[in-house]
């Protein structure tokens, strides 16, 4: 089964949303466009320039801690929250937060 970040991250990409910031397991974030990752074999890598050592860092998104969006330019990422959760509901067909089938407004019984 394909990981859970590059189910997210394909979804944004086709949403018109190829960048984002991966989180790493060392604690770092690193920008990454969907372009500049490569399938080996049935893993998904993103290739990062990693400045400070001057390479390429090839690291499996499966082993990635999170993924975000970034807000445009003088854009408030509070205010930006709301096109990204359309992008994502539009693209898995999920329903608003919350709302969920197996559960009462009172929680489960």
């Amino acid at each position: 089964m394909t990981d859970l970040i590059t189910q997210i991250w394909s979804s944004m990409r086709d949403a018109g949303m190829p960048e984002v910031m991966l989180y790493l397991p060392d604690g770092s974030a690193s920008r990454c466009h969907w372009n500049d990752t490569a399938l080996v074999g049935p893993i998904r890598v993103a290739l990062l320039a990693d400045q400070d050592r001057k390479i390429v860092r090839i690291m499996p998104v499966e082993q990635c801690t999170g993924i975000g969006i970034a807000s445009p330019k003088g854009t408030d990422p509070m205010g930006y929250r709301s096109i990204v959760h359309d992008k994502l509901t539009s693209s898995f067909g999920a329903t608003d937060a919350g709302e969920d089938d197996n559960s009462s407004e009172y929680g489960p019984e």
